[in-house]
């Protein structure tokens, strides 16, 4: 079995777009690979419409007969082909831009059958290939520019290999070895262009959030850095400056345990920008002591749980406003030993340990990610969180210097670290779904320890929980939770 994913940013209007991919009699326009195309039955495109298409097999031309099974007009239709010698999935998501555009996004599943399935280990090798050419076509058709997607060298499949054996040692993938093998395997290409874009880094005045400060401005989006104190602010926008002259750079300073400056934070950026394409929480810091907030709150839930999503809620509207926009939590491979309990979230004076309050922090976050995505969907705003692996910051230094001493000559750059982050803020991949947990461009289980893991009825009801806990304490509580929707993870 082969899987194909393709972006094509499309000039006609999300409904245009829809019913030209859902004419299935359309490909022989656009793909390369189909001779000829027709529809079987009569009347109107719809759920349940067929197709025929003369697909090239070799020197051949092999009929496919395609069929919805899924149509929701105007953002999602699959077709599912099938003879005896193939068998293709299509699905097709178009997702409105806030400029009237439209991103399509093209997924294909090809597997061979019969005498031809001893060919499925080396198919995805070419299936690359294949899709690109027919994605090429679509942009000529539907009028977008080229979107560059990473493509591995030698293949999907052994980029595949490298991949889950550098996740097997976890040394290898969460050290500097796993981006500079995955960089070469995978054939990471440079993140698309930021022209226009406004993006809000929190926790930017050093590490990783100056990191992907610096990371989108090269690409050219205007970013507005926020931290705790405006002093460090300032300077961080200095250091910007210097990585990418004539960036469009200013600071905000607020602390994010702190609601009434959270409040502060979200008013101020709405007063000068009525959009904002994408969101980076990275502020939340791991400290040795446990400290109490304004609110009475221990600084670590206040600063990376609480604070967060109270920014996210006000600035939901300017979010919205900058569709199909983003939202990306930093957080860390620390949450993999811990389970969710809102009951052992906030840790007191007499147990608190600081490590363990982080990573139950970071696990929190997942969960109300997760969250969000039930609640925001069709809201033009994906939600993701990334894990950065072990980067060599001044957080890491003065939080686990012990860590930092033994493991510095494997440490990541803080840009290696924060690379996934600008990749997320950039390439179509952070639009295309939500809900992901990425390290080094690729989704990743939330999960290595077992029973760290919630059953799916505790995890729904974890979410809820840690919404409700949140919004009593920020007090906003703008969305309501639809009915069902379960979130993948």
């Amino acid at each position: 079995m082969a899987n194909y994913r393709g972006t094509v940013i499309s000039s006609r209007s999300t409904e245009e777009t829809f019913d030209y991919m859902a004419d299935f009699t359309n490909a022989a326009d656009w793909d390369p690979g189909t001779a000829w195309a027709e529809q079987i039955d009569d009347g109107s495109v719809g759920m349940g419409s067929t197709f025929r298409l003369g697909v090239h097999i070799g020197s051949k031309v092999t009929p496919l007969d395609y069929r919805i099974v899924t149509y929701r007009r105007p953002h999602t239709v699959v077709l599912l082909g099938e003879s005896e010698t193939i068998r293709s999935e299509d699905t097709m998501t178009v997702t409105p831009t806030a400029d009237g555009r439209c991103i399509l996004t093209y997924d294909a599943d090809l597997t061979l059958k019969g005498s031809f399935n001893l060919a499925n280990p080396v198919l995805p090798l070419f299936f690359d290939r294949i899709g690109d050419k027919g994605v090429e076509g679509l942009r000529s058709t539907l009028g977008g520019p080229p979107v560059a997607r990473d493509r591995p060298p030698a293949g999907g499949a052994v980029a595949g290999v490298v991949d889950k054996l550098l996740e097997a040692t976890v040394i290898g993938s969460f050290s500097s070895i796993g981006p500079a093998l995955r960089h070469r395997t995978a054939g990471w290409t440079p993140p698309p262009p930021m022209s226009g874009k406004t993006v809000l880094v929190t926790g930017a005045t050093s590490g990783l959030g100056l990191a992907a400060a610096v990371g989108v401005a090269k690409l050219g989006a205007r970013v507005v850095m926020a931290g705790r104190s405006l002093g460090r602010a300032e300077h961080a926008v200095t250091a910007v400056l210097g990585a990418a002259p004539g960036a469009d750079v200013s600071c905000l300073w607020a602390d994010l345990g702190e609601f009434d400056q959270v409040r502060g934070l979200a008013e101020e950026f709405m007063e000068t920008h009525d959009r904002l394409d994408v969101l980076i929480h990275n502020a939340g810091a791991l400290t040795r002591q446990p400290t109490l907030t304004g609110s009475g709150l221990e600084l670590t839930v206040a600063s990376q749980v609480a604070g967060p999503f109270l920014l996210t809620g006000l600035l939901l509207p300017v979010l919205e406003a900058g569709s199909p926009s983003r939202v990306i939590q930093v957080c860390s491979g620390g949450m993999y030993t811990q389970k969710f309990e809102l009951g052992s979230l906030e840790m007191g004076s007499d147990d608190y340990d600081g490590t363990v309050a982080y990573a139950r922090a970071k696990r929190a976050q997942l969960v109300l990610m997760h969250e969000w995505v039930r609640r925001a969907d069709g809201s033009g705003v994906s939600f993701h969180a990334m894990h950065p692996g072990w980067a060599d910051t001044p957080g890491v230094h003065d939080s686990l210097p012990g860590f930092a001493k033994v493991m510095g000559p494997i440490l990541r750059t803080a840009a290696q670290g924060a690379d996934t982050v600008v990749w997320l803020a950039s390439a179509p991949e952070g639009i295309e779904t939500a809900g992901g947990f990425w390290l080094d461009r690729r989704r990743r289980w939330e999960h290595k320890l077992p029973w760290t893991r919630l059953p799916e009825p505790e995890f729904l009801d974890a979410g809820e929980q840690l919404w409700s806990w949140c919004a009593g304490l920020t007090g906003w509580d703008g969305l309501a939770r639809p009915e069902g929707g379960l979130a993948r993870r």
